[in-house]
């Protein structure tokens, strides 16, 4: 019997989210029993391109040859998955819009640089996604639960409930309470409220939860005297939703 073949890629990233898929340990070396990997630059020396059942992408195309990858990878595989934050949203460089982009490439590299890449955008941008682990990184119980899922051909189901539901789980004190900004009510849950529930906000890496009420959101910071930052603190990951609201 022929195991299912899973291809893993990064595109422009940290790699933090491979890092995690890593962080599966005795998980991952079980799921290594049941499919074949043979393309990871990560973890071993990539011995085909493909075809693949599913293909796991982390980053966003940020460069021609990004974009080269991506398609060469939607045309060899059945399934795309979007891995993390980069690849779902477009990640933080996404909030940049071409304007203050180009801006900092002139601060940083000096007038006269010429940059080759382009502005950050989610994959689905370029090719088509069928499915996304979110997260930045992603969680490992996530990932798990889709790989799972994939190779048992279901469809992963998503998280229907934003953050707060999992900070009143673990019984965090709310952040606006205490007067301090917090992307929880508008984004979609998974985490595990991991940043409140250690005493940090939530930025929204997961993405917005379904009917997100963003106009409430904007009332709330600019309550909380954060009305000058509302376009930071809203759009840290989700620049490309934000344009859409």
């Amino acid at each position: 019997m022929n195991k299912p073949k899973i291809g893993i890629f990064d595109l422009t990233d940290c790699e933090g989210c491979e890092l995690q898929m890593l962080n599966l340990k005795d998980r991952l070396l079980r799921l290594a029993e049941i499919v074949d990997i043979p393309i990871w630059r990560l973890a071993k020396t990539p011995t085909e391109f493909g075809p693949f059942d599913v293909s796991f992408v982390e980053g966003t195309p940020m460069s021609a040859d990004d974009i080269r990858v991506a398609k060469k990878v939607r045309e060899n595989s059945k399934t795309v998955v979007a891995l993390g934050a980069c690849a779902h949203l477009g990640g933080v460089p996404a909030e940049l819009d071409e304007a203050k982009r180009n801006i900092f490439m002139k601060e940083v590299y000096g007038k006269n640089y010429k940059t080759t890449s382009k502005p950050a955008k989610p994959l689905s941008a370029y090719i088509q996604v069928d499915h996304f682990i979110h997260g930045c990184p992603i969680d490992l119980d996530e990932a798990e639960r889709v790989i799972v899922s994939l190779l048992m051909d279901k469809n992963p189901s998503l998280p229907s409930t934003p953050v707060c539901l999992e900070c009143k789980e673990r019984e965090n004190p709310c952040l606006f309470l205490k007067g301090e900004p917090c992307q929880g009510p508008i984004t979609e849950g998974g985490c595990k409220a991991i940043c409140p529930s250690n005493g940090l906000r939530c930025w929204g890496c997961q993405g917005p939860v379904k009917n997100a009420n963003f106009k409430a959101m904007e009332k709330n910071l600019e309550r909380l005297k954060y009305k000058d930052q509302t376009e930071n603190i809203m759009d840290a990951f989700s620049k490309q939703v934000g344009e859409k609201k």
